[in-house]
C-alpha cells in the first residue's frame, strides 16, 4: 500500500514521505552501501547512538560498536551479504553498541538487504534495550538478595527451634518432672489424714501439674519435629501423622512409605525442609481447604526424595498459583529452595490438592 502511494507521488515528495516514515519510528534505522558506508540514519539513530544524521551520513557503521568488535561485524556482515537470506537478527542475544559520549549500549539488532537501482543495501534496525536489561539485572539481584535473606531466616529460625526446643526439654520440661516427683512424694507422706479441703485442691494441683507437661510437650512437638534427628524422615512423617489423627479422630489419613526407605538417613537440612512442607501441606489442607481425607506418600532412594501430600479439600485457587500473597505457599518454595529441592501444586478434579517435595542429592548429578 506504501509503495504504491510513493509511486504515485513526485521524486522529491516521495523521499520526504520515506524520511518522515522512518523518523517515525522510536529504533534506530540505518542503511549502508556495499561498502559499510551509512546513506540512511533515522532520528530514531540520532536519539539512540547521541549522533547527528549530518554527521553520521558517509561515515562507516563500525563507528557506532566498540572497537573490540568491529573486525567479528565486519566479516558477519560480509558473509550475510553473499548469502541468499534477506533478513538475520544479528546475534542470539543483544548487541553492543556505542554511543557518542563513549557508553557502551545493549541493542536488539536485525539486519535486512534490498535491491536499489541494481545495488544492494544494507539496512539495519536496531532497539535500545539497555534500560530494560538493566531493569531485569536489577530485580534478578533484588530477587537473589531477597532469597539469600529468606534462606538465612529459615536457617536462623532452624537454630533457635532447636535451641528453644532443648531448653523446653532440659529446663521446664525437668523443672515440671521434679515438681511433680515432689507433689506426689508430699501426698504420699501426708496418707489419708488430709482434710477433704486440701486433699481436693491436692488433686487439682496434680492434674495442673500434669497438664502443664503435656502442654510443654505439644509445644516441642510443634516446634521440632519428634523421631526426625534420631530415626530418620519416614518416622517422624509417621508420628506427625498419628498424632493428627488423634487430634482429628473424624480424619481419613494414611502414610505410604516405601518398604526400602523406611530407615534412610537424608541430611538433616533436608529431612527437616521436607518435613516442614509436609507440615504446612496439611495445615493448609485442613484449615483452608476443609479435608476430610489426606494422604502422605513417601518414595524416591537414598539420594531422591519424592513427597507428595494428596487430599480431597476444595482446591486451590482457580487462578493460576500466585507468585505473591501467600506466605504458607512462599514458605513451602523457600524451604524447598533452600535445600536444593522444588515444590510443586497440582489441582486435582473434581477437587483436591498435590503437593510435591522433590530432592535430588547433587551427587545424583540428574536436574530435577
Amino acid at each position: 500500500m506504501i509503495s504504491k502511494q510513493l509511486s504515485e507521488l513526485g521524486q522529491g515528495e516521495a523521499q520526504a514521505v520515506l524520511q518522515a516514515i522512518l523518523n517515525a519510528s522510536a529504533d534506530a534505522i540505518i542503511s549502508t552501501d556495499a561498502g559499510g558506508f551509512i546513506s540512511t540514519f533515522n532520528t530514531g539513530a540520532e536519539r539512540i547512538f547521541g549522533h547527528s544524521r549530518e554527521h553520521m551520513l558517509g561515515q562507516p557503521l563500525d563507528l557506532l560498536m566498540p572497537e573490540r568488535y568491529r573486525a567479528i561485524h565486519s566479516v558477519y556482515v560480509k558473509q550475510f551479504a553473499a548469502s541468499s537470506a534477506v533478513r538475520r537478527k544479528m546475534s542470539l542475544g543483544p548487541v553492543k553498541g556505542l554511543h557518542a559520549n563513549g557508553r557502551e549500549i545493549d541493542l536488539d539488532a536485525t539486519l535486512s538487504k534490498v535491491m536499489v537501482h541494481q545495488q544492494q543495501v544494507l539496512i539495519s534496525h536496531l532497539s535500545d534495550i539497555t534500560e530494560r536489561l538493566q531493569a531485569e539485572a536489577e530485580f534478578k539481584r533484588v530477587q537473589t538478595q531477597l532469597s539469600e535473606l529468606t534462606q538465612k531466616l529459615l536457617m536462623q529460625e532452624k537454630t533457635l527451634v532447636k535451641r528453644l526446643s532443648q531448653e523446653l526439654h532440659d529446663q521446664l520440661g525437668q523443672t515440671l518432672a521434679a515438681i511433680r516427683l515432689a507433689h506426689e512424694t508430699v501426698v504420699n507422706l501426708q496418707g489419708d489424714q488430709v482434710p477433704p479441703g486440701v486433699s481436693r485442691l491436692q488433686s487439682q494441683l496434680g492434674q495442673q501439674i500434669s497438664l502443664a507437661i503435656r502442654q510443654v510437650r505439644q509445644v516441642l512437638v510443634g516446634l521440632r519435629p519428634p523421631l526426625l534427628d534420631e530415626q530418620g524422615l519416614a518416622a517422624a512423617l509417621d508420628n506427625e501423622l498419628r498424632n493428627r489423627s488423634l487430634s482429628r479422630p473424624n480424619l481419613d489419613i494414611a502414610l505410604y512409605v516405601q518398604p526400602d526407605l523406611a530407615h534412610t538417613r537424608y541430611p538433616s537440612e533436608v529431612a527437616y525442609a521436607a518435613f516442614m512442607v509436609m507440615r504446612e501441606a496439611l495445615d493448609n489442607a485442613l484449615k483452608h481447604a476443609a479435608a476430610t481425607a489426606i494422604s502422605v506418600r513417601l518414595s524416591g532412594s537414598p539420594t531422591l526424595i519424592h513427597l507428595v501430600v494428596s487430599d480431597n479439600g476444595t482446591g486451590l485457587l482457580s487462578e493460576p498459583l500466585p507468585q505473591t500473597g501467600h506466605l504458607g505457599i512462599l514458605g513451602m518454595h523457600e524451604r524447598a529452595h533452600a535445600v536444593g529441592a522444588v515444590v510443586n501444586f497440582e489441582r486435582v478434579k473434581p477437587s483436591g490438592t498435590h503437593v510435591a517435595f522433590v530432592w535430588k542429592s547433587p551427587e545424583d548429578g540428574a536436574p530435577l
